[in-house]
């Protein structure tokens, strides 16, 4: 337990030591030739400010990210539950046009968020509505990174995107037998706008319109995969601690299985913490 959160802790510090800025990320898209692809890219990070240094370790290699980018990062609070309508803690990454976004989601102790299989459907539809919340919510939350927007109550006008579940690729011999089972690995939500209406801005449909068309051109997860390594000289305590944590981590459950990442669309990057 000791080596575990020893470990924990050093990793968390050295990821926080070795972020880079936003301003790092939305300079380097513009002003060196970094490609942005069609697509969403999900950037699972423990931290809830700045660019995790793996994602800047990525870009540097390959220059090139999704045209919609959504930094994904958990915060446990000392609750047994949290609403649903207080869950998601949205905002932006750098100004409006670079289309990149920060989900804080918040979760109880007792709450199994990060096992549902609509948890990828549920922040899409949490930006659709922080979009269209943006310019006119009264319980705004600033942050270094700009205004941070509690979503999830129940919007006036409706929510911003509409959900339609599809099941592809599903014979009429499976439907009839009704295995659930199967069925359920084949849905897909997608998404579509509301019918025109006049309290929402072109803007802000313009930008719902490049959400649904970013997902639909598919969806990849980038997870850093680190590996701590002992400095030379470091004493015996340290080396043992390290190297416990080490054998506990590479036998315990994978992020990606809790996350039910499917694993065509996952992208690991490696990285050495030198402790």
């Amino acid at each position: 337990m000791v080596a575990w959160h020893y470990g924990t802790k050093k990793k968390y510090e050295f990821d926080l030591e070795n972020k880079v800025s936003t301003e790092w990320l939305t300079d380097l898209s513009l002003g060196l030739g970094v490609s942005r692809v069609p697509g969403i890219g999900f950037i699972y990070t423990d931290i809830v400010k700045g660019i995790p240094a793996f994602f800047s370790h990525f870009i540097t290699n390959l220059p090139a990210f999704h045209q919609v980018l959504i930094f994904v990062s958990f915060k446990s609070l000392p609750v047994p539950f949290v609403s649903p309508s207080r869950r998601y803690l949205i905002g932006r990454v750098g100004a409006r046009q670079y289309k990149i976004y920060r989900c804080i989601v918040r979760y109880g102790y007792r709450d199994h968020i990060r096992d549902t299989d609509d948890f990828e459907e549920q922040i899409i539809g949490a930006i659709g509505d922080f979009i269209s919340l943006e310019e006119h919510d009264s319980e705004s939350m600033m942050s270094p990174e700009g205004r941070m927007i509690v979503v999830g109550r129940q919007l006036a006008q409706g929510n911003a995107l509409i959900p339609i579940h599809d099941i592809q690729g599903t014979s009429s011999a499976q439907a009839e037998t009704g295995d659930a089972s199967e069925n359920s690995k084949m849905k897909k939500v997608r998404f579509m706008l509301p019918a025109a209406s006049p309290k929402m801005l072109a803007s802000v449909r313009e930008e719902l319109q490049e959400l649904i068309e970013a997902r639909e051109s598919g969806t990849a997860y980038f997870l850093g995969q680190s590996h701590l390594a002992v400095r030379n000289g470091s004493n015996f305590l340290k080396q043992f601690l390290i190297m416990t944590y080490v054998f506990f981590d590479k036998n315990c459950r994978e992020p990606h299985v809790a996350l039910n990442i499917p694993h065509a669309a996952l992208v690991e990057v490696g990285m050495v913490y030198a402790i």
